[in-house]
């Protein structure tokens, strides 16, 4: 029903000309009484077509729903700040309780904001990807540096021109993963050559620079195409993850399918409620893992135009299964 409060008068003027918005004053029953200014900003709908009329009549059943419950609570007495999207749109909306008359009303003050939230959004990708970026490159540099670490002490300890060498590899690995750690940080990256590689050869250097214990590799060999140093750095968080899941006995293999490679072990593999999770930056299952492993082998699959699946191997564990998307 209609609300029998007649409009109250207000400064015309100010609603007219009100800044860079809408002005909306609403009554109990959500009428809007008076709406400035006389060609709304936004839509270009000429206000007094909105004066006198209720939420449903203005606007689609689920923006009028949405709005009648901030806007009720505004009558009851709250003050509310909400974003709306609506006609394409991000509308802002601040609401506040008045009284005049001794009825109540509300104040609602409108702004477009689609831009403004845009960027802001992107501005949060960008941080996301910075601070994924930091944690990736932290992960996977602390192993060659502590090669490089060990070399040098022992060097210092011996004199073995050969532990020079061994300081030399490992800070090219960390210049290596410089590298690449830039590029999948970037939001796109360019289209790359990649060439021919053998998994087996990968999978071999990458086990030679973790701490593998006594655990196993086996491997039959295939062809994939993609960086050496990018598909390093996948098969050593894959192994890294292994031996810390799976224990220092653990056996890993890495072999070909018809499609693409396959890296699986022995251990206790991965429940099912958390397959969907494990390459969710920061999700981790124990071991002291940080969690970040498994984002960076789905990065490098998706940079390499391969999807990446999550199963069992016979013995329970793990499998990883890398295939063509293309």
């Amino acid at each position: 029903m209609k609300s029998q409060h007649p409009p109250p008068n207000g400064h015309q003027v100010l609603v007219n000309n009100f800044p860079n918005g809408v002005f909306v004053l609403f009554d109990a029953a959500l009428y809007y009484r008076i709406v400035g200014p006389e060609t709304l900003p936004f839509s270009g709908r000429k206000a007094m077509e909105m004066v006198d009329k209720q939420l449903s009549d203005l606007f689609p059943e689920e923006t009028a729903s949405e709005l009648e419950s901030e806007l009720n609570a505004t009558i009851d007495g709250e003050s509310h700040s909400f974003d709306v999207d609506y006609d394409d749109r991000v509308h802002h909306i601040e609401t506040r309780p008045v009284e005049i008359d001794g009825n109540p009303y509300g104040i609602l003050v409108t702004q477009e904001v689609t831009e403004i939230r845009q960027t802001s959004q992107e501005l949060k990708r960008q941080n996301e990807r910075l601070d994924q970026f930091a944690s990736m490159l932290s992960h996977d540099l602390r192993n060659p540096l502590s090669i490089a670490f060990g070399e040098l002490e022992q060097y210092r300890e011996t004199g073995d021109d050969e532990c020079l060498d061994g300081i030399e590899e490992a800070l090219e690995r960390v210049e290596d993963l410089l590298v690449d750690m830039t590029e999948l940080a970037r939001p796109s990256s360019p289209a790359r050559e990649y060439k021919p590689i053998s998994v087996a050869t990968i999978a071999l250097n990458a086990w030679e620079l973790i701490d593998t214990r006594t655990a196993t590799l086996q491997t039959q060999d295939c062809i994939t195409i993609g960086d050496r140093s990018q598909l390093q750095a996948l098969f050593e968080n894959l192994f890294r993850n292994a031996v810390g899941h799976g224990g220092e006995n653990v056996t890993v293999r890495v072999g070909p399918m018809d499609d693409g490679f396959y890296v699986e072990d022995t251990g206790k593999g991965i429940s099912r409620e958390d397959r969907e999770q494990v390459f969710e930056h920061g999700f981790t299952t124990g071991y002291g893992g940080s969690g970040i492993g498994l984002t960076i082998v789905k990065r490098v699959a998706t940079e390499h135009n391969l999807e990446v699946t999550l199963a069992e191997s016979i013995e329970g564990g793990a499998r990883f299964e890398f295939r063509s998307s293309t």
